[in-house]
């Protein structure tokens, strides 16, 4: 099934109530002779086209009236707004995308069936963040057992002049260090994440002490946060520094600081779905010492950024 977002979705509807209110306005406001009306429902309609051989879909908006144009891809994490958008989807299948556009009649949608006739062949390249992040079958991280592991700030990604963590959270939040985040190269796009049976409280999590914490004092919509399989998409060419965006899936997905989710803090419980973490840095081979580095980060609203540094460990 295919669910457009409920945010866009209000902002789609705001939009249209806004036309609609200023139609009325202006019908109030008219001779009687003239007939302003909002006008009929616009009946979704697209193109999709696939050159033979391609992993890239271009989608085209062909309903008959002007419309405002948002797409939803499937299980990849890709939305897309404007009368035309590019799609590349890397493993073979049929994807179900649908269009919602906004027109002064209203909102309506539609979805179609798009077939991917093979896997794309570079899709797991290390320089392509997919693969990078998911290797050519499977690929496990841990947060970096350095100072600045996870950082916070409002100067940016990776800025962390609020907080950032030292040499001795390494040591002192070991239940932290000792996650394991998995990602395989897989059409399901499976993310498994593993506590190792415990978690570092920070003052809001299970008891709320300032130590770590067996994994069942997670409870009530924390428990949420506990070990379980997800799944995740990437998001090429998007994100802050255009090297893509990783969204898991899931409630309770989440990599580092658990509070933290897109537009703000929660201490209490996941909130959506879904989280986006827009990609700051890939690192092949540091040092030549065989491991890679994954940067990641998430904006809480405003200006402010966590930043979390991964380190891969097979």
């Amino acid at each position: 099934m295919i669910h457009i977002h409920q945010k866009r979705i209000k902002r789609v509807v705001l939009k249209t109530l806004y036309i609609a209110t200023m139609f009325t306005s202006l019908a109030g406001c008219s001779d009687e002779n003239e007939d302003l009306t909002l006008g009929q429902l616009p009946n979704a309609d697209f193109e999709a086209v696939v050159a033979e051989g391609s992993n890239t879909v271009q989608l085209i908006n062909t309903t008959s009236v002007p419309t405002i144009a948002y797409w939803t891809v499937e299980n990849t994490g890709q939305t897309f707004q404007g009368d035309t958008a590019s799609v590349r989807l890397t493993f073979e299948g049929t994807y179900d995308v649908t269009l919602l556009v906004a027109g002064q009649g209203g909102t309506t949608t539609v979805t179609k069936q798009v077939t991917i006739a093979q896997n794309d062949p570079t899709a797991c390249n290390p320089d392509r963040p997919l693969g990078f992040i998911a290797g050519c079958t499977e690929k496990v991280w841990r947060l970096n057992p350095e100072a600045g592991a996870f950082k916070v700030g409002d100067q940016g990604p990776d800025a962390g002049n609020w907080w950032s963590s030292g040499a001795a959270e390494v040591t002192g939040r070991a239940c932290e260090f000792n996650d394991e985040f998995t990602f395989k190269f897989d059409a399901q796009g499976t993310f498994a994440y593993d506590n190792k049976g415990d978690f570092f409280a920070d003052g809001y999590l299970g008891s709320g002490s300032t130590a770590c914490e067996p994994a069942s004092n997670l409870t009530g919509d924390q428990a949420a946060w506990n070990s379980g399989t997800f799944s995740f998409s990437v998001i090429e060419g998007a994100g802050i520094n255009g090297l893509g965006q990783l969204r898991l899936n899931g409630r309770g997905a989440h990599i580092g600081v658990k509070k933290a989710h897109n537009g703000g803090e929660t201490p209490g419980g996941p909130v959506g779905n879904s989280v986006t973490y827009d990609i700051i840095a890939m690192e092949q081979n540091v040092n030549g010492e065989g491991y890679d580095i994954l940067k990641i980060g998430v904006n809480i609203g405003g200006a402010g950024w966590w930043t979390f540094t991964l380190r891969s460990i097979n």
